[in-house]
């Protein structure tokens, strides 16, 4: 069963005098199909291209913190669900070893690769070119309560708001999820409202508010950002972390904006969509509606973004990818196009990465999102990349190496 079917299945309301009604318009689809594949192609070490330049030991806690997750997997677990990521005792090997590896010394670390890892490269059914992004921790004004200019809500997650893995039920799932409302007297799960629905009150009986922030496209980047590093009005600081979303397909803002034909190609930057919001205050709810997803959030004290992995990301050495391709805790070997924090144009950009993330956007085997961190120039990095970029998988010595389907 495909998923777009499934998703409109599980959502729709039955009745017996009323049949349940097909979706009017088959994209975006609610759940996104997986209907590409991984193709991997074992290399040399040679044949990645700065594999040599690279200052490596950075990478190590990142790689680490992934360890301690795959700690808690038994051996003969399944990590993730790409073929690629093999089994938690594949992972046992490198994950002792990497604590081994003396902190800042790259030497170290690249014959610590090179010792227990495997290199593949990646390619799609359109070839080995994908696309790279960036992404950082976005700042938002914020307050406890609704007074002045702190009029925006930041909602938590809803109590009845369900995610269901839908790999178990679907062949072709592989880690595809399904987000909705759960009727708790029926069993039943129904589509949560979109964005313009939320906004116009659908959910505010429900009192979701955890924070009041100063700016509706700050708050707007923080969920397109998936966290934010929030400054209340009395002077201290928490953080945002995604709870949720309401399940509804993503639009990006600065799709629509060209669509519209209000920027032009290459203006769908962060600073291109800030900068038209400025110049059209009156229009921000109109174009922001548009966009039907709606993520949820909750607080922490603890600095940092925390990956769908369950770590705390690290600059520079974080990945979002789609884990139907490529499995949480991979080393990625990404070649790329980067900016250069205030400076125009861009350089090429050659680093070890670690698959720790996902993100609603990122879609496909040669997809990635880098994390950039949580500083003004993370920001101004990442809300300018966007270009091709190529994809070198490392896997353990163990691992089975099978292409995906």
């Amino acid at each position: 069963m495909c998923l777009a079917v499934l998703a409109a299945t599980v959502a729709c309301k039955r009745s017996a005098a009323e049949p349940c009604p097909l979706p009017v318009t088959p994209a975006p689809p609610l759940v996104p199909a997986v209907t590409d594949r991984l193709d991997l192609a074992a290399v040399s070490w040679a044949d990645l291209p700065g594999w040599g330049d690279d200052q490596l030991a950075a990478a190590i806690p990142a790689l680490l913190a992934s360890c301690a997750k795959l700690a808690k997997l038994g051996d003969h677990e399944r990590v993730g669900v790409a073929p690629s990521g093999g089994t938690a005792k594949d992972w046992r090997s490198p994950c002792t070893a990497a604590a081994r590896v003396p902190a800042g010394d790259h030497g170290a670390a690249r014959a610590f690769f090179q010792r227990e890892f495997s290199p593949y490269a990646a390619s799609g059914k359109d070839g080995p070119v994908g696309k790279l992004t960036g992404y950082y921790v976005a700042a938002l004004r914020a307050s406890r309560r609704r007074h002045g200019a702190y009029q925006v809500p930041v909602l938590g997650r809803p109590k009845d708001l369900v995610s269901i893995d839908l790999t178990p039920f679907v062949d072709d799932a592989r880690g595809r999820r399904l987000w909705g409302r759960l009727d708790p007297k029926t069993g039943a799960v129904a589509l949560y409202p979109t964005r313009a629905e939320i906004r116009n009150g659908a959910l505010d009986a429900e009192h979701l508010e955890i924070l009041w922030a100063d700016d509706k496209v700050d708050a707007l980047f923080a969920e397109i950002e998936g966290s934010a590093r929030v400054t209340l009005d009395d002077g201290s600081e928490v953080w945002l972390e995604f709870d949720g979303k309401n399940g509804r397909p993503y639009q990006g803002v600065g799709k629509l904006l060209r669509a519209l034909g209000e920027l032009k190609a290459g203006e769908g930057t962060m600073q291109g969509i800030r900068a038209w919001f400025a110049a059209h205050p009156d229009r921000v709810d109109e174009i922001i509606d548009q966009n039907p997803s709606k993520v949820f959030f909750k607080l922490r004290t603890r600095p940092g973004a925390v990956g769908s992995q369950g770590v705390v990301l690290t600059a520079r050495r974080s990945m979002a990818i789609d884990r139907a391709y490529i499995a949480h805790s991979t080393p990625v070997w990404v070649e790329t196009e980067a900016p250069v924090a205030g400076t125009r144009g861009t350089v090429a950009w050659r680093q070890l990465l670690i698959a720790q993330d996902t993100g609603g956007g990122i879609l496909g085997p040669i997809r990635g999102d880098v994390y950039w961190g949580d500083d003004e120039a993370a920001a101004d990095i990442a809300g300018r990349m966007g270009g091709p970029g190529k994809f070198w998988l490392l896997l353990p010595r163990a691992t089975r190496v099978s292409h995906t389907p």
